[in-house]
């Protein structure tokens, strides 16, 4: 029943932080496009969306050894 409560306490901590990445993420692609307004903007490309993809994979896998070790 231990084991159950700690992967309960895992699963919430786990959710909250990563509603408040997504939520601080989505506040920063929101507050940027009205704060620069349409001066001087460059196009996202694939080699940022790439590299994007690979940290958020490299974070998991973090998270996911931290979880091995508990």
């Amino acid at each position: 029943m231990a084991l159950e409560q700690k992967r309960q306490q895992g699963l919430l901590i786990g959710a909250l932080i990563g509603a408040i990445l997504g939520a601080g993420t989505a506040y920063l692609f929101m507050s940027s496009s009205s704060e620069e307004g349409e001066k001087d903007v460059k196009p996202i490309t694939a080699r940022e969306l790439i590299n994007l993809t690979s940290s958020a994979a490299i974070l998991i896998r973090k998270f996911d050894d931290l979880r091995r070790r508990t």
